[in-house]
């Protein structure tokens, strides 16, 4: 199953540290299938994210690697999943209402 998992980072990124491991119970993730995000990869590259760093600026969800997603798209973000109406996604639309709340970072990795 081809799938994507969204997590709360409970600390800021450290600035000078690359995030290239895959460690989802670390940050608490939830896993959505490939058939619900790739479809909406378009409309999620407004989001202003950062690709395995904070030293490396990038937009949208990162397919195959680590993206580290800043409190500031986090409101973007949750409209854009909430404007699809899937429940398959509620889950997700949960998890950045939390970070939010949090003013927390929240990380995805990719397929």
């Amino acid at each position: 199953m081809a799938k994507h998992e969204f997590g709360i980072f409970e600390t800021e990124p450290e600035q000078d540290k690359r995030y290239d491991e895959y460690c989802p119970e670390k940050y608490g993730c939830i896993a959505i299938h490939d058939d619900y995000i790739e479809p909406l990869l378009g409309e999620l590259s407004v989001l202003e994210t950062y690709i395995h760093t904070l030293f490396r600026p990038g937009n949208g969800l990162v397919y195959y690697g680590i993206t580290l997603i800043p409190p500031s798209s986090l409101l973007e973000f949750k409209k854009i999943i909430d404007l699809t109406g899937r429940k398959e996604l509620q889950a997700l639309s949960k998890k950045i209402e939390e970070a939010m709340q949090r003013h927390k970072f929240m990380i995805h990795y990719g397929i």
